[in-house]
């Protein structure tokens, strides 16, 4: 009997009705709540530590703060340093944080210490506001299954080395999209480009709020990691496609140089053999689908006509974005679509890695012959 607990999701907003439609599987990973707690010069201390604080959530699993500056600029070199429980240490130059405010990296175990940092001198004038904060607060990770779930830790004891060396470049990718934290997965195609889904980062605005973390992970020994984080810094209209479900953005860092990348210009073929894919389910740590993990149909209807595959590998809210690969290690496919009992469609979708490697190596020609530049993916 398939088991499955529906999760809250996008929709895709097709021409089909709502009980066929599939489910985009970003996940909605928790609650935003509003602080608006305003640091002043009433509460400054001497410099260059001017104020410091605590932000503590029990039972989350992470947090992440909004930050907006009123009234006139700190200065150069002004920020925000925080200090997570696993030993993470980042900070925020207040010049960056823009109108719109700006979304931390992520805090893991929803606790931090955090200071307002400033050699030169600040503006009696100047605010900063801890507009709100992104709480994780889902327990429960629902899964497009066949059968039981299946999904296995990516270091457990029982995965292969070889399979275990496919997750390195792929990354939990958390961001903030119509009031909601959301979460999908994504993977590294050179040293500083990222690939995800459409339906996940489709907007400068996404790409401003969107943290990229490498290696949130449970090691051999049962511990938590987080890993790197990575901002996403550049998003580009020309890089997205609707249709494949598509998006490729750049990050703000080198994580190619010790996580190495995904050949996604020398892809496999999908065809009736075992598959494995590699994902951030929900709020978890990487995981790997391997068992009972094969193609079903070849050539299906995705966002376009026949530009899926289907296939019975678990996944989850969360997993959209993530790398199908072969038993080879070759990249074969990009999974985007869950299910529900009694849809016309009953299995999980990727997209032909074909079709994109094509796509791509489109747009950088046409990229690179406009500007006489060297394309950015390798």
């Amino acid at each position: 009997m398939r088991v499955f607990v529906l999760c809250i999701c996008l929709l895709w907003a097709g021409s089909v009705s709502a009980q066929n439609r599939p489910v985009l599987e970003a996940f909605i990973d928790g609650q935003i709540e509003a602080r608006d707690i305003r640091i002043s010069a009433a509460q400054w201390t001497e410099p260059p530590v001017l104020w410091t604080d605590e932000i503590s959530v029990q039972g989350a699993a992470y947090i992440r703060v909004l930050l907006r500056v009123e009234g006139p600029a700190f200065p150069s070199g002004a920020r925000v340093k925080f200090v997570g429980t696993l030993g993470q240490e980042f900070s925020v130059q207040l010049d960056t944080v823009g109108v719109g405010g700006y979304w931390s990296n992520l805090l893991p175990l929803g606790r931090a210490r955090f200071a307002l940092v400033s050699e030169l001198p600040v503006d009696a004038s100047s605010v900063l506001v801890i507009d709100s904060v992104a709480i994780q607060s889902t327990k429960l990770v629902p899964f497009s299954t066949h059968g039981e779930n299946q999904l296995t830790m990516l270091n457990a004891s029982t995965v292969p080395e070889h399979l275990r060396q496919l997750g390195k470049p792929v990354a939990f990718l958390s961001f903030i999209r119509d009031g909601f934290a959301r979460t999908c997965t994504g993977f590294l195609i050179s040293p500083n480009q990222l690939v995800t889904n459409e339906h996940c980062i489709n907007s400068e605005a996404t790409c401003r709020s969107m943290t990229a973390s490498f290696g949130f992970e449970v090691d051999e020994n049962g511990r938590l990691d987080f890993g790197p984080q990575l901002r996403c810094a550049g998003y580009e209209s020309n890089k997205t496609n609707f249709d494949l479900d598509i998006t490729v953005v750049t990050l703000d860092g080198v994580p190619g140089d010790g996580f190495g990348h995904v050949d996604i210009f020398n892809p496999g073929s999908v065809e009736m053999r075992p598959l494995v894919i590699v994902q951030h389910p929900g709020s978890e740590p990487k995981q790997i689908s391997i068992i009972d993990c094969v193609a079903a149909e070849i050539y299906v209807e995705g966002r376009a006509a026949g530009s899926d595959f289907s296939h019975t590998c678990d996944t989850a809210g969360g997993s959209s974005g993530s790398p199908v690969f072969d038993l080879e290690g070759r990249l074969v496919g990009l999974h985007h679509f869950g299910f529900q009992d009694g849809q016309k469609w009953n299995e999980n979708r990727g997209v032909h890695i074909e079709l994109i490697s094509n796509w791509l190596r489109s747009v950088l020609s046409d990229s690179n012959n406009s500007t006489g530049d060297v394309p950015a993916i390798e």
